[in-house]
């Protein structure tokens, strides 16, 4: 069966928690990391998902990085791409779209990065987390990929050279005759960019209807909330899916994202049960020498866990904090440093220990460390909770291996204990 649609994401939790949307309706979804094999992989998939890792690199290079991966989609037959963004709107959306959109022509391109599950919604334009805009939340201050305007048609037209538009919220709840006669406008100024508010996941339906009754579909751009309302729309199959296989020896959390989500997530677990080792971040960025210890020291430390039979947390020491109370900043390289420490710490506890499963999160940090296992790719299953997908490591030192990967910013603060208790209980959704 030929591949039925390319998916783009910028980082790998993204493409993952894409993908699995596609997944849990019974299409086979492959996460390659590496593209060279892409025609091969194509003939046991469905859906291919791409990850550009180009969300905090500069304009020029992300722009690339998207144009290379529709291009090698392109080579590969795939018919439609969707180009997934973050619910935030971090990285450089308009860039990469622009660049996908030199391989793929559209008349009109829907762009929606609403995420109901994850208290994402857009409102007269304005990007909305938790119903704060997006520039005043810790997004506002991201270290790698701040987002510093919150009206994304504004935020746009800044980014690319291609016309916006806005589909405000009434527009789309309007009678399907109205909402039609706006779209075949906007046709008209060949392949501009539509800004869609939505703030509920039947906002997100009636969107994929429109798509597909307006044939649409060839480039769409969106989140994760998209991806599952368009993929209930072209296909009315659906499965149970299986948790994974019982996972009965211990398993490793792995966290790298500083949002304050996931540290609160990690103080949640800790409360309850769950034993952290915590990396400093200044033995680590204190040059190589340093960084060597720190890392002998860090899986000294998680080994002795794993050998009593405990799950643990391997994440890193907090940043400190500047006079005016807020975190300082890390200098940009600094980050691929932290991430590169934590995949060798994994690679070097996995091949001294027998793991269960891995829960990655951050999508440097899933990258890293899946890459560091010498992964070629992972394999969808389903979901343990919105937003937070589970899949299987394809190739590389431990095939097979369950991974659950997640976003800095998603989840429930007891994701990582939710995600333990999925691994360890084999049964039907």
């Amino acid at each position: 069966m030929p591949v039925r649609l390319g998916v783009i994401a910028d980082d790998l939790t993204g493409a993952n928690d894409t993908g699995v949307q596609f997944a849990r309706l019974g299409a086979r979804t492959i996460v390659p990391l590496v593209w060279h094999n892409l025609r091969s992989l194509g003939r046991r998939a469905d859906v291919l998902v791409l990850s550009t890792e180009s969300r905090a690199v500069s304009r020029g290079v992300a722009a690339q990085r998207a144009k290379v991966a529709a291009q090698a989609l392109r080579r590969g037959r795939v018919p439609a791409v969707y180009k997934k963004i973050d619910s935030t709107f971090r990285g450089n959306v308009g860039a990469e779209l622009d660049a996908i959109l030199e391989v793929y022509s559209s008349p009109l391109i829907i762009v929606a990065p609403s995420f109901p599950p994850a208290g994402r919604a857009v409102i007269d334009g304005t990007l909305r987390v938790g119903g704060v805009p997006v520039h005043r939340t810790a997004i506002g201050r991201d270290p790698a990929a701040p987002v510093r305007q919150s009206h994304l048609p504004t935020l746009l037209r800044k980014q690319s050279r291609r016309d916006v538009r806005h589909l405000s919220l009434e527009m789309l709840r309007a009678p399907f005759f109205r909402l039609r006669r706006s779209i075949q406008a906007w046709r008209e100024d060949d392949g501009c960019l539509v800004v869609a508010d939505a703030v509920t996941p039947g906002d997100l339906a009636r969107l994929a209807r429109l798509i597909i009754r307006e044939d649409l579909q060839r480039v769409v751009v969106g989140s994760a909330g998209l991806a599952a309302a368009l993929g209930r729309a072209l296909s009315r199959r659906s499965r149970r899916y299986l948790r994974p296989a019982a996972v009965r020896s211990p398993i490793l959390v792995v966290v790298g994202s500083p949002n304050p989500t996931s540290l609160g997530q990690v103080a949640w677990a800790e409360r309850h049960g769950l034993p952290v080792v915590q990396a400093e971040i200044r033995e680590i960025l204190a040059g190589r020498d340093r960084f060597r210890m720190e890392l002998e020291r860090t899986v000294g430390k998680v080994r002795t866990e794993l050998t009593a039979g405990r799950d643990v947390t391997l994440t890193l020491s907090q940043r400190s904090r500047s006079p005016s109370g807020r975190r300082r900043s890390l200098r940009p390289s600094a980050s691929g440093t932290l991430s590169e420490f934590l995949g060798s710490a994994t690679r070097r506890v996995a091949r001294g220990q027998k793991l269960g499963a891995l829960i990655l999160c951050g999508g440097d940090i899933a990258i890293a460390t899946c890459r560091a296992l010498g992964a070629e790719g992972i394999i969808l299953g389903g979901e343990v909770e919105a937003g937070v997908p589970w899949g299987r490591l394809l190739g590389g030192e431990h095939p097979g291996l369950p991974v659950v990967t997640k976003a800095g910013g998603f989840g429930s603060p007891g994701v990582f204990r939710a995600a333990i208790r999925f691994l360890r209980r084999p049964r039907p959704l």
